[in-house]
């Protein structure tokens, strides 16, 4: 019988803008890939209705979709990493694109999981017939994602700390979500802290308009729920993670890291290395097989070392432009200079230029 453990579940919400050029699915994934994230509910993915487009790769295998048949808008999708062993018991698509619900078991545990991307108008009219179909749809622990093109508290979640959207219409949709008791997961954990989802660069707002949705009584489950930085999209991504009941990760054979044999230092001190080794080694009193196999041990852990220092220089250097990504959005939040901002997308191309899983069209 299966071993099973407690294991981290990490979910990501994205508003990609778009997704239908094969390098922006290639660099979403090598993202997604990077983030480690585990179910991804995707909001407008541009996919047509009679489209075959799919975002898969050996990483995130299994996907479900739901296109717009009217043509390359909207769209949502939810995928799944290859080591998450969802077993679906039944999907449900929408015509219009606006919402995916799919439901299975994981290790056992049932869940019911849902992308929803809100029209920009009517979204209470919209997320009331959403939410009757996923009542009568859901099964186990439901967890709700996605676009809801609403901030709820233009306090608290957008930067002019008002709304275009009439305050009667966020009352009714504030009064819904209570209705089918669902509560929005960052706002739980972060009280009444301000943080923003989406950039207007038509009204040079911010504002938190993606969420995650959960029940009271699973919030015990989540262990943190956080906004990224805003790249690529105009949208950031949203994370939840919660605890899960997942078979234990099977052990990955080492790979070669390729791009380090394009560094002539490492080429270098590769061979360096090996004519030392064989210089030191290759004795009479020792078979030549058995020189063979461990010379094969020393490479590999020169590899595993040079591998190791680049990925350190890297996340080093990824979390120095985050961060100062982070402190010019803070600074144009808080001032709306149009110097603030033109610095951050400098900071921002920057980013997108050199660190490969971020290289996406502005």
């Amino acid at each position: 019988m299966a071993a099973y453990r407690d294991w981290q579940l990490s979910l990501l919400s994205y508003n990609v803008r778009g997704l239908n050029t094969p390098e922006k699915r290639r660099q979403i994934l090598r993202e997604l890939r990077a983030l480690r994230a585990s179910v991804i509910f995707i909001q407008e993915t541009h996919f047509r209705g009679d489209s075959a487009l799919t975002l898969a790769d050996r990483n995130f295998s299994l996907g479900f979709y739901s296109n717009y048949a009217g043509g390359k808008s909207r769209g949502t999708a939810i995928i799944f990493a290859a080591d998450i062993p969802f077993v679906e018991t039944e999907t449900c698509r929408d015509e219009e694109g606006r919402f995916l619900f799919t439901k299975g078991t994981i290790a056992g545990e049932s869940y019911t999981f849902a992308s929803v991307y809100l029209p920009n108008k009517s979204q209470c009219r919209c997320l009331s017939s959403i939410l009757r179909k996923l009542a009568a749809f859901q099964e186990g622990l439901l967890i709700l994602a996605g676009d809801f093109n609403v901030p709820l508290d233009p306090r608290l979640d957008t930067s002019s700390g008002v709304s275009s959207i009439p305050d009667s219409l966020l009352r009714r949709m504030r009064h819904l979500l209570d209705s089918y008791q669902l509560v929005d997961v960052w706002r739980a954990f972060h009280g009444r802290e301000r943080d923003f989802s989406f950039y207007s660069a038509a009204h040079s707002s911010y504002s938190r308009l993606d969420y995650f949705f959960m029940s009271p009584h699973v919030l015990s489950l989540v262990g943190d729920s956080g906004i990224a930085v805003r790249t690529w999209s105009d949208h950031a991504a949203v994370s939840v993670s919660i605890s899960s009941p997942l078979c234990a990760p099977k052990e990955r054979n080492w790979r070669l890291n390729v791009s380090l044999l394009s560094d002539p230092q490492v080429l270098s001190d590769a061979q360096t290395l090996l004519s030392n080794f064989f210089q030191d080694n290759v004795t009479p009193d020792v078979s030549l097989p058995t020189i063979w196999e461990a010379h094969k041990a020393c490479i590999r852990g020169f590899f595993i070392s040079c591998g190791t220092a680049l990925k350190r220089r890297n996340k080093a250097h990824l979390q120095t432009l985050l961060a100062d990504i982070q402190r010019l959005q803070d600074e144009h939040i808080a001032s709306g200079a149009s110097e603030a901002f033109q610095r951050l997308l400098q900071v921002i191309q920057k980013l997108l230029t050199n660190i490969p899983q971020y290289r996406m069209h502005l």
